[in-house]
């Protein structure tokens, strides 16, 4: 907690920094009108629990796991039109690193809106697509649950994806901006897991036979420059 709110703080700084610089130089507000090209960084921290069911035989009576400790790392390019100085329309891809050794490639269409047409503007966007699951490593990983540990591996299937931030953008030319922003993120997938004999201790499943559909919840903080 303490590094992120050192994280989130610096990156305001710099924000901060680069509105002063503006400022001095007389830098004119963003262009208005035309094609616009957003390309982001982001850091997302899942707070989300996922149902399991660790009873092959009560297939409706799923318990609740723990929060899913998954850390994402994003990349994201958007390709679009600004109609005016407030409100902007467009597609985006991204590719989404998860620190449990798997990643996401998301297609989504954003809407964004600039609440004032000023250097420095409060900023919202949102987005809603569809992520397609591609695995770096699908052997199966301890995964922290309400009931111990099992084996199993999170975010195994494709699924919608949706995202919304609220945060600032600040001119820096009259062709260029940054927006930092603090997001949220719903990621539709699943836990595939293994439910089997007990296994003997330092052993391993090769296999995995069970999935929990579920919603992956994170919150994070997003950097972008707008071009």
């Amino acid at each position: 907690m303490k590094r992120s709110f050192i994280f989130t703080s610096s990156i305001f700084l710099i924000l901060l920094f680069i509105v002063q610089v503006s400022q001095a130089q007389g830098v004119k507000s963003l262009k208005t009108r035309g094609p616009m090209f957003i390309t982001s960084a982001s850091f997302f921290q899942a707070v989300t629990r996922i149902p399991y069911n660790v009873d092959p035989m009560a297939e409706n009576e799923p318990q609740n796991g723990k929060n899913a400790n998954i850390s994402t790392i994003s990349i994201s390019q958007f390709f679009g039109f600004q109609f005016n100085p407030y409100l902007a329309l467009g597609v985006g891809v991204g590719f989404d690193y998860w620190t449990t050794n798997n990643a996401f490639v998301p297609l989504y269409v954003d809407f964004r809106v600039n609440m004032t047409s000023g250097k420095i503007a409060p900023h919202w966007y949102i987005n809603a697509g569809y992520a397609t699951r591609w695995f770096t490593d699908s052997k199966p990983y301890r995964v922290s649950t309400g009931q111990g540990l099992i084996y199993g591996i999170h975010g195994y299937t494709n699924g919608l994806v949706g995202e919304t931030g609220f945060g600032l953008k600040a001119s820096v030319s009259r062709s260029a901006a940054i927006i930092i922003s603090l997001s949220g993120k719903v990621q539709e997938s699943s836990l595939r897991y293994y439910v089997g004999p007990d296994l003997p201790q330092g052993v391993k499943p090769l296999i995995t036979n069970k999935n929990a559909h579920g919603l992956y919840l994170s919150v994070g903080l997003k950097a972008s420059v707008v071009f």
